[in-house]
């Protein structure tokens, strides 16, 4: 499944959670994406959701944990 697809899923499935969150959720849960497709998929997420930090920095946050897949953690939402 896609990223931008997988990431619009878990929005509408977790309303209250942040963008960023629904995000690296995606990236925990499928496969391995591209830093392209990443980056594209990116660009939708509110700015104002990751607050002070560069948008550089975040990228390179999301491509870590692409790069290093683990099993995503049950919280029990």
């Amino acid at each position: 499944m896609r990223l931008r697809t997988r990431y619009f899923k878990l929005k509408r499935e977790n309303i209250y959670w942040s963008d960023t969150n629904c995000l690296s959720l995606a990236l925990q849960e499928g496969e391995k994406y591209s830093k392209g497709e990443i980056a594209r998929t990116f660009k939708i997420v509110d700015k104002s959701d990751y607050g002070d930090i560069d948008k550089e920095v975040m990228l390179e946050m999301l491509y870590k944990l692409n790069k290093h897949k683990s099993k995503p953690i049950d919280i029990g939402v």
